[in-house]
């Protein structure tokens, strides 16, 4: 591809100037946009009638001192365009090597709008926080003055009175904490606190808790397939959208159908929660709105209660914790509900350590969420569980009964990435053991999920820190296929370091841009640690600045190893990482 059609290419404005002055080449977008405006042979001069008169004396001054400086200048300027109208454009101008310049200009008009949008947005989540911090006060007095009432020695009218009053009372009352929790999260101040999740333990305590409305309608519930994965994510928050969206397949499904619940590890080291209902399904214009605040898509008509934010408040909760809240419908036939969150491989327990804690918060019996006070509380009786089938729907993960696409569970969802060689049959022991030994591998491992097994004879275990599903994935794979070595994926820098105990690997690979902290961070991190401190460390990065790659070596990366990431590197660096330490023995 020449110099011609690179420049045709580009959507921005681009124009090069040779070093005399006179423009040697433009673009397709800047040839549109400046039109005739110019001579048939422009001068550099010749462009400054397209800027807005009100930059062009600040520019002049600006553009000359940063070439002078650096060479390079960039900056915010308003251009005219053929209509007269003028735009904001983001524009850079660099000088080249031979004393030339490129010129590069890039319409900024929609992240204007975006911009604005945004503070639009903010502005009117603080208005609806405000206003519900007002109306608590009072609502908690009303309350409060309800319940002695209730204590008073009532005639039956009056005592159902009362009780009509406190229920109607606790209903605004959930309202107004999911108004406020949807005002916080939106405004990046959720509260969030993020840990290793046995997933099938929640998914069996929200099924247990909505049973007497699944038996209300004759739904059966499937939990399929019951496999007790480990997610990253908030325990009490994940309880909360789950208990949303299995509430509302029950309230909108078939009346004697079925509800699915499927828990499966896909690409990436990342695990999928689907709920699928058999219910009325929703139209493409419907799905576009479904996660709008206070939208019911019309179910208000309907006679099921429900007040609009459950779903909205579902979707922020799960960006919140770093996933994914999607939704695929097929009208008349049912909906299904997806929620995609990383995975923890926490096949192996820390040999350092008689118990580690995960006991209480893998196991099966469920006590720390039904205690903390979800299911006693009314969540999804007496308030948020009231979401409504503004509600339905759901990028589905491939269940080939309802139609929503041919790659069913044995195809797609289980043996994606090697995620899915974990075992269907005993799986479940860690679960209800209280225990993480039995819980199967998640982390792209290819043998049976025992705690504390090593990896197939001729294997070792390699830790990979990333953020990116997507680089997780190609790692795994390159890791597996070209080292055969058994890849234990970390979603952030916070679960490394316990990682790297249990796993104790042969080496360890770390994105050098993590979700929650730098790659030096890391590394001074894991040098902190006994443990990991012996285990050597690789920064994979896209950057080539000589000066960055040294503060990776001085922070305590053995080397530095450039993405995307050759298989020949990958071998390379594990070969001369296995003759140091045989030459050290």
């Amino acid at each position: 591809m020449g110099p011609r059609t690179l420049l045709d290419a580009l959507t921005d404005l681009a124009v090069v100037v040779g070093a005399d002055g006179h423009v040697t080449d433009l673009g397709a977008a800047a040839r549109t946009f400046l039109g005739d405006r110019i001579p048939r042979d422009p001068h550099l001069r010749d462009l400054i009638e397209v800027v807005d008169p009100a930059f062009r004396a600040a520019l002049d001054e600006a553009v000359t001192a940063a070439l002078a400086q650096s060479g390079q200048w960039r900056g915010s300027v308003g251009l005219v365009d053929p209509t007269g109208a003028t735009v904001p454009h983001h524009v850079t101008i660099r000088r080249d090597p031979d004393g030339g310049l490129v010129l590069l200009a890039r319409d900024t008009t929609d992240q204007r709008a975006r911009e604005i949008a945004e503070n639009d947005s903010r502005a009117k989540d603080e208005l609806i926080a405000r206003l519900g911090h007002e109306l608590r006060t009072p609502l908690n007095a009303m309350l409060g003055f309800a319940q002695l009432l209730e204590l008073e020695p009532l005639t039956p009218d009056l005592h159902d009175d009362v009780e009509r009053i406190i229920t109607g009372g606790r209903h605004m009352q959930a309202l107004i904490d999911d108004v406020l929790d949807l005002a916080r999260l939106r405004a990046g101040r959720g509260d969030i606190n993020k840990g290793p999740v046995n997933v099938l333990d929640i998914v069996q305590g929200v099924v247990e808790l909505v049973e007497p409305l699944a038996a209300q309608r004759s739904i059966r519930r499937v939990i399929d397939p019951a496999v007790p994965l480990i997610a990253d994510a908030d325990r009490r928050r994940l309880w909360q959208v789950l208990l949303n969206l299995v509430g509302n397949a029950l309230k909108y499904g078939r009346e004697g159908g079925s509800v699915r619940v499927g828990i499966v590890p896909i690409t990436g080291s990342r695990i999928r929660i689907e709920v699928e209902d058999d219910g009325a399904g929703l139209s493409p214009r419907a799905i576009d709105r479904l996660f709008r605040p206070f939208e019911r898509l019309g179910a208000e008509r309907s006679g099921i209660e429900g007040s609009g934010l459950g779903l909205a408040l579902s979707h922020a909760l799960v960006t919140a914790m770093g996933g994914v809240l999607t939704v695929a419908s097929r009208y008349g036939v049912g909906s299904v509900f997806a929620v995609v969150l990383d995975a923890v491989d926490m096949r192996f327990e820390d040999p350092d350590e008689d118990d580690d804690g995960f006991g209480d918060h893998l196991g099966g019996s469920g006590s720390g969420y039904r205690e903390a006070g979800y299911g006693q509380s009314g969540y999804g009786e007496a308030g948020h569980g009231r979401a409504h089938y503004a509600e339905t729907g759901h990028e589905r993960a491939g269940h080939s009964k309802s139609g929503y696409g041919q790659s069913g569970y044995g195809q797609s969802g289980y043996g994606e990435a090697g995620n899915g060689r974990a075992r269907r049959d005993g799986a479940v022991e860690g679960a209800y053991g209280g225990r993480h030994a039995g819980v199967s591998g998640v982390g792209g491992g290819n043998g049976p999920a025992t705690a504390g097994r090593r990896a197939a004879p001729g294997g070792f275990r390699v830790v990979h820190v990333s953020g990116d599903p997507a680089v997780r994935a190609a790692v795994a794979d390159m890791l597996t296929g070209s080292l055969s070595a058994d890849p234990v994926t970390v979603p952030r820098a916070a679960l490394a370091v316990d990682a790297v105990r249990r796993a104790r690997p042969a080496f360890i690979l770390l994105d050098h841009d993590l979700p929650d902290a730098t790659a030096p961070e890391l590394l001074a991190q894991l040098a902190a640690d006994p443990t990991a401190a012996a285990i050597p460390a690789f920064v994979l990065t896209e950057d080539t600045d000589p000066h960055e790659r040294a503060i990776l070596r001085r922070a305590g990366a053995v080397d530095i190893l450039a993405l995307p990431l050759e298989p020949a590197s990958l071998v390379a660096a594990a070969t001369a990482l296995t003759a140091a330490v045989t030459a050290h023995r």
